[in-house]
C-alpha cells in the first residue's frame, strides 16, 4: 500500500496530558486521514501519562503519523508554534486533541484547496454555530469584526505554509491567542486572501469515557476569555480600527456562548461566577459583552439554589414538551 503524503494539507496536533484524547481522535481521524495520505504532526508538550504509548500503537498502522515530544512543556502558545512549524506541506490544520472533524468536512476543504488558488488561509465553521455566508475575505476589518471569535478557536484554522514561515510567533507568546494573532498580525498591511468555509465544521470530540478540562472549564475562563482576549484585540496593530476591535471584542463571548446571559446563568450555576468575580472584571466586562454589564452583576448575586430549580423545571419542562420530526 502507498504512503506518498499528500502534498496539499497536513494535520498539525498539539497535546498535552491527554492520552485518552488523543487515543479517541487518532481512531476517529486516521481512518479518513488514510483515504488521502494526510500527514498528522503530533507535538508533545512533555506529556507525563500515556501519550507516548498511544502515539507509538497508531504509528505502527499509520506511517504518515510524526511525534515530536519537547523536553520540557512550553506552554500552549509555544507548543502551537512547534506543532505548526513541523508541518511541510502547503496548508496546515490546527487541530486541538479534543476537536474532531468528518470525512465530508474533510473533502470539503480538500475540494477547496485543490482549486490552486493561493489562500493565505481557510477557516472552517464551529459546530455549524455561525451562519455569516461563505467568502474569501480581502478586507481585513471586516475578517476582525465578522470572525475574530472563531478564530480564537484553533481547530477552525488551517494555516498556508507562507504565512506559517514568515509568522511572527514572538510577538503573541504568553497571549493565548498566538494562532489567532499570527493571522491578524500577517495580513495587517497586505494583499491577502482568507476563505470562509462555513459548510464545513469541527466539533467537540464526544464519548462517554472522555470528560473535558480545560481553562473554559474553571475560573480561568473569566481571565483568559476576558482579560487576555480585550489585551490581544487591543495589542493588534494600529492599522485595524477602533470600531473593529471594539467589535472583536464581544465576539468570543458570543462565539463561546460563554458570556451571553445564558452563559453567565450558567457560570454562576457552577459556582465560577460570583460578585467578587464581578467586581475583579467588570472593566473588560464593558467591552466584552454586548448587553449591559450590570446584568453580570445581578447574575452573580443570584443564590445559586435558585438558578438550580430553575434549571430543573425547565428541563421537566422540556420533557413534556413534543418533539417535532426533522
Amino acid at each position: 500500500m502507498s504512503f506518498q503524503p499528500n502534498p496539499v494539507l497536513s494535520i498539525a496536533l498539539p497535546t498535552y496530558n491527554r492520552a485518552d484524547f488523543l487515543d479517541s481522535s487518532l481512531a476517529a481521524h486516521l481512518p479518513i486521514l488514510r483515504r488521502h495520505n494526510i500527514q498528522i504532526f503530533i507535538s508533545d508538550n512533555a506529556s507525563t501519562d500515556e501519550t507516548f504509548k498511544i502515539v507509538e500503537k497508531w504509528k505502527a498502522e499509520y506511517p504518515l503519523l510524526h511525534y515530536s515530544r519537547n523536553h520540557e512543556n512550553l506552554g500552549a502558545d509555544l507548543n502551537f508554534e512547534k506543532a505548526l512549524s513541523l508541518s511541510d506541506t502547503a496548508y496546515t490544520w490546527l487541530l486541538g486533541d479534543t476537536s474532531q472533524f468528518c470525512a465530508d468536512d474533510l473533502d470539503k476543504v480538500l475540494n477547496l484547496l485543490k482549486t490552486n488558488i493561493p489562500y493565505d488561509a481557510v477557516l472552517v465553521n464551529l459546530v455549524n454555530k455561525i451562519e455569516t455566508p461563505e467568502a474569501t475575505y480581502q478586507d481585513a476589518n471586516a475578517l476582525l469584526e465578522d470572525l475574530a471569535g472563531l478564530m480564537s478557536c484553533m481547530s477552525c484554522l488551517i494555516y498556508s505554509k507562507a504565512l506559517i514561515n514568515d509568522a511572527d510567533f514572538s510577538r503573541y507568546h504568553n497571549s493565548n491567542f498566538i494562532q489567532t494573532g499570527i493571522l491578524f498580525e500577517s495580513i495587517a498591511n497586505r494583499p491577502f486572501q482568507i476563505h470562509w468555509l462555513p459548510q464545513a465544521s469541527v466539533t467537540s470530540l464526544e464519548s462517554p469515557h472522555l470528560t473535558k478540562t480545560s481553562w473554559a472549564h474553571t475560573d480561568k475562563i473569566f481571565k483568559i476569555g476576558l482579560t487576555c482576549w480585550v489585551n490581544f484585540i487591543f495589542s493588534l496593530p494600529v492599522s485595524y480600527s477602533l470600531k473593529g476591535k471594539l467589535k472583536a471584542c464581544t465576539r468570543f463571548g458570543e462565539v463561546s456562548g460563554a458570556f451571553t446571559i445564558k452563559g453567565m446563568l450558567s457560570l454562576r450555576a457552577r459556582g465560577l461566577l460570583n460578585y467578587g468575580v464581578y467586581k475583579a472584571y467588570r472593566t473588560d466586562l464593558r467591552l466584552s459583552v454586548g448587553y449591559p454589564s450590570w446584568i453580570v452583576m445581578v447574575i452573580s448575586v443570584i443564590p445559586r439554589s435558585m438558578l438550580s430549580k430553575a434549571v430543573n423545571l425547565y428541563l421537566k419542562r422540556a420533557r413534556t414538551l413534543p418533539v417535532a420530526d426533522h
